[in-house]
């Protein structure tokens, strides 16, 4: 059967619709935090060529966000801000007027005043073209009522449009009202840190050179920089570029009026400065501003910004360089990336010893003594490039051919217009500067050396107050017999009255006994003496087995006990060899803790035996040792061992004692105690027994001797350098002293 034809009922086309509460679903998914939010809008100001947007936060109440970029005219409004997904920004890669890179995106910022609050007034002066007028639009955006429309496309915006004056400067303010809960967190400091990108120290430092205004270079200026201001309540609006400028060390203002220079260093917040320099300097100058900052990779250079310090100074970083300004343009290459104009880095490599500048040669003369001194000598630290951020404004112009015999010159841009032609004026620009520059490393020197007396100052003043304390607890100890309370005592208040001229020979005793010289350095010297020594002894071994076998009686005994010292003395080089092999090199597959532990026991095993000292070993044996050369882990272990063993023996009270080894792995360290039952060691010398050249060893005749103070500075720095802490912990019950090792499970290379 046919079947039949059914009847057609409508036919046609239709249109999508868009719920409105589509823009505050999208809002929600595209920006998840107010910082975020906040910053599309910032980098809404930056693509519309602003030289400064200013943020007002007013908590739970208002933020405002205004810049002074080009702003939108009528058509602009229509096309791309009211338009939702436009494609303005795709197809454009760089603004207008400054050729900045766009940094905004999908039209988020229209999703961003969403997302921050309810309600929007919008404001945007604008030069249009079309019009041939300078207009001003103004709309307001009741969101919540919008949420209530099935269809955005039937949403009205009321707006109005006015006609403008000329001295109405063009930009676009919003101002959000009604916030929502989440502004109340409004972290300010993340938005500071994620606009440094976009920031620049042209408009600050300009304005501490001739008190420009950012707008006033702006036309002529490839990109003059972008500013961000930000208020908070009352407070007074800051720049975070001016801020992170601000955290500098040390500043160099340097002016030039005629024939007079002026140059004066200042610290970090002071208004007085730490170098003056006042002084008559004939030139073809003439007239010179500038302002050139420091900032070193130092802890707590930048401490306390209201920006992260790491940002910070890859800021500093990306935007260093002393630039130069002839009337208000940008004199390229100076200051540029990989520019050395001032000969800094030149200096630096080969390591140049003297300074430059007639300023620096006639106020603050290098003396011999202090050339030869590298702790003193300043020109060692001259501040790199990186580490410099300056300023110099200038007028360059040629003077008319009657004047040339008297003023020469002047700086005269080169034929291609890169850089001053290399005359007088030229030199004499450099020498300026690059004295301004030597005035800083000058004064930065003589800082660090008054902050290293005065820390010396107080180290020692500390170091009286823990030797007193230290002093009392020993005194007052009952394990310790009197002869080690006088021993310490004396030691403790030998060391207080030397500790400033010790601290330098113990600096230099740790530098040359390195890292992987656990004990390294010691068993080297110690083995090729004893080789020598063994090689004489044998020879004289000889003499005296020829004179046995002449008088049997007389000289046998003493040729056997004296081939027994020899193997002994053997023996120990022989295991100091490999010691000092294994140190300079990594192990290649893991190894047992349990064999090391029990080697370095029965080393001295007998000196244990002979004193009724226990000693226990309580490890798996399938605990294997961190990745760590054998040598260190046993020079750890033996080092601590033998610091128990004194321990114990030392002390009065109580016969015998013991000595525990505990060694275990968990998911990311290998752990290693030594505990022991001998005498404490005191609060107040618990971190000092780690200093290099303190010991509280006992004095009396030992085979341990009484030690050089050299053994826990040398197990703290060997562990250190791989990645490990050493440190004195509360003892297990029934122990006095428990000393931990701490080692990572991975290298630092599988860390990378």
């Amino acid at each position: 059967m046919a079947s039949r034809v059914q009847p057609m009922i409508d036919s046609g086309t239709l249109t999508f619709s868009i719920e409105s509460r589509l823009l505050r679903e999208l809002g929600e998914r595209l920006v998840k935090e107010p910082e975020v939010a906040v910053l599309e809008l910032i980098k809404n100001a930056y693509d519309a060529d602003a030289l400064l947007c200013s943020l007002d936060y007013d908590a739970g109440a208002s933020i405002t966000v205004a810049d002074d970029g080009h702003g939108m005219t009528l058509d602009d409004f229509t096309t791309k801000w009211m338009r939702i997904g436009t494609s303005s920004r795709a197809s454009s890669t760089y603004s207008d007027k400054y050729c900045r890179l766009i940094t905004g995106e999908k039209g988020i910022g229209r999703l961003a005043v969403r997302f921050l609050g309810r309600a929007l007034q919008l404001e945007t002066v604008a030069d249009d073209a079309a019009r041939g007028v300078r207009t001003r639009l103004t709309a307001e955006f009741d969101w919540p009522s919008f949420d209530r429309r099935e269809d955005l496309g039937k949403v009205d915006v009321p707006y109005e449009l006015f006609e403008a004056d000329e001295a109405t400067p063009t930009g676009t303010k919003l101002v959000v009202t009604q916030l929502r809960a989440e502004t109340d967190q409004l972290e300010l400091k993340s938005v500071r840190t994620g606009s440094i990108g976009m920031l620049t120290p042209l408009g600050p430092l300009f304005r501490t050179t001739m008190d420009s205004s950012a707008a006033e270079i702006a036309d002529k200026l490839s990109d003059p920089g972008f500013v961000l201001s930000i208020r908070t309540g009352d407070d007074d609006p800051s720049d975070v570029a001016a801020e992170i400028l601000d955290a500098f060390v040390l500043k160099a203002k340097l002016s030039l009026r005629g024939d007079r220079v002026r140059l004066r260093v200042f610290p970090r917040g002071s208004r007085k400065p730490r170098l003056k320099i006042v002084d008559t300097y004939p030139n073809d100058i003439r007239k010179l501003d500038a302002d050139i900052r420091f900032f070193p990779r130092r802890h707590g250079t930048f401490t306390g910004l209201t920006v992260d310090g790491r940002r910070a100074q890859g800021w500093v970083t990306e935007n260093h360089g002393v630039a130069v300004f002839d009337r208000r343009f940008r004199v390229a290459p100076y200051g540029n990336p990989g520019d050395d104009w001032l000969q800094l880095q030149a200096d630096a490599a080969r390591n140049r010893r003297d300074p430059r500048s007639s300023l620096a040669d006639k106020h603050f003369p290098m003396s011999r003594a202090v050339r030869a001194a590298p702790g003193q000598n300043w020109m060692i630290r001259l501040p790199q490039s990186a580490q410099l951020i300056g300023l110099v404004e200038l007028e360059g112009r040629r003077i008319e051919q009657s004047d040339r015999d008297r003023h020469g010159e002047g700086l005269v841009a080169a034929a291609d217009r890169e850089g001053f032609v290399k005359n007088s004026a030229f030199e004499q620009l450099w020498d300026l500067v690059r004295g301004a520059v030597e005035a800083i490393a000058y004064a930065d020197r003589q800082m660090q050396i008054e902050e290293e007396e005065a820390e010396r100052t107080r180290r020692e003043k500390e170091l009286q107050e823990e030797t007193r304390a230290a002093i009392a607890e020993i005194q007052a100890n009952p394990d310790i017999a009197t002869p080690d309370k006088a021993r310490i005592v004396s030691m403790l208040s030998r060391t207080a009255r030397l500790s400033l001229e010790q601290q330098e020979t113990a600096r230099e005793r740790e530098r040359q006994l390195e890292v992987m010289s656990l004990l390294g350095i010691v068993a080297g010297f110690m083995t090729h003496e004893f080789g020598i020594a063994i090689q004489e002894l044998e020879a004289a071994h000889k003499d005296l087995l020829a004179m046995a076998r002449r008088s049997p009686k007389a000289y046998e005994s003493t040729a056997a006990r004296f081939a027994d010292h020899i193997d002994k003395l053997r023996e120990f080089v022989t295991y100091s060899s490999g010691y000092i092999r294994g140190s300079r090199s990594m192990p290649p597959k893991p190894y047992a803790v349990k064999p090391r532990l029990r080697q370095v026991k029965r080393i001295f095993g007998s000196y244990a035996h002979q004193r009724d000292i226990a000693v226990e070993i309580s490890v798996e044996s399938d605990i294997t040792a961190p990745p760590v050369p054998v040598s260190l882990y046993n020079g750890v272990a033996l080092n601590l061992y033998t610091n128990a063993l004194k321990a114990v023996a030392a002390r009065a009270s109580t016969p015998g004692g013991r000595i525990a080894f505990r060694a275990w792995n968990d998911e990311r360290w290998h752990w290693l105690e030594v505990s022991d039952t001998g005498i404490d060691i005191p609060a107040a010398l618990r971190e000092r027994v780690f200093d290099p050249l303190v010991t509280t060893t006992q004095s009396r005749p030992d085979p341990l001797g009484s030690g050089m103070g050299l053994g826990l500075a040398l197990v703290r720095r060997g562990v250190a350098a791989f990645g490990g802490k050493v440190e004195i912990v509360e003892p297990p019950g029934g122990f006095a002293t428990c000393i931990r090792v701490r080692l990572p499970l991975t290298s630092k290379e599988s860390r990378k």
